[in-house]
């Protein structure tokens, strides 16, 4: 999603694909180009952000999003492979990108529901596909016994609600250097350290 770039201090930056790195070949359907090996494209096309990040964006192209785009990012996510680094993607809000397979490439896939009737109509539906729950925006326990009781996935952590966060959201800032101790960078930091002790 677009909206990653502002939560990691990566506001303003273009870190795109360009069209024609794949194209379509008679009786083989999408082919990416020879010597676009998706490590390759990670060097040339992403770009360094805060704290080790490297950022890729899919975007959208001025008109519409063109197909050789959208066929040369899935290859970079369910083929880059590099000793050292984690893939991580942001896919948006609502069942249709992770129902057409595009978190098919991560070992582990992050459900985050918010106490609504809206939000957990959508998590009951990524169940196939997650492995892990996030409650997010919670005011206490009884949201986040809401949202484990309707969801039914392992439950990886919860967000409270906090304002730092929507004042940072409103900003198109990383909460992160917006308010890096507040509760919400707090239980965010404790969400990931737990994720990286269970994957060992």
């Amino acid at each position: 999603m677009p909206g990653l770039a502002f939560s990691i201090g990566m506001q303003g930056v273009r870190a795109r694909l360009p069209s024609g790195l794949a194209e379509r070949v008679e009786g083989k359907g999408w082919v990416v180009g020879r010597g676009a090996g998706p490590a390759r494209l990670v060097d040339r096309y992403s770009v360094e952000g805060p704290d080790g990040l490297r950022l890729l964006e899919m975007g959208k192209l001025p008109e519409r999003l063109e197909p050789s785009v959208t066929v040369s990012f899935r290859y970079v996510m369910e083929r880059f492979r590099r000793p050292g680094w984690d893939l991580v993607a942001d896919l948006a809000a609502g069942t249709r990108q992770a129902m057409f397979g595009w978190s098919r490439f991560a070992g582990v896939v992050l459900v985050v529901a918010e106490p609504s009737v809206k939000s957990l109509i959508s998590a009951r539906r990524l169940v196939k596909v997650g492995t892990h729950l996030v409650a997010n925006r919670v005011h206490d326990a009884s949201d986040i016994q809401r949202i484990q009781a309707s969801v039914g996935l392992p439950l990886l952590g919860a967000i409270p609600y906090d304002e730092g966060l929507v004042e940072a959201d409103r900003r198109g800032l990383a909460p992160l250097d917006f308010v890096p101790h507040s509760p919400g960078v707090r239980a965010i930091r404790e969400l990931t350290e737990r994720l990286i002790r269970e994957q060992g």
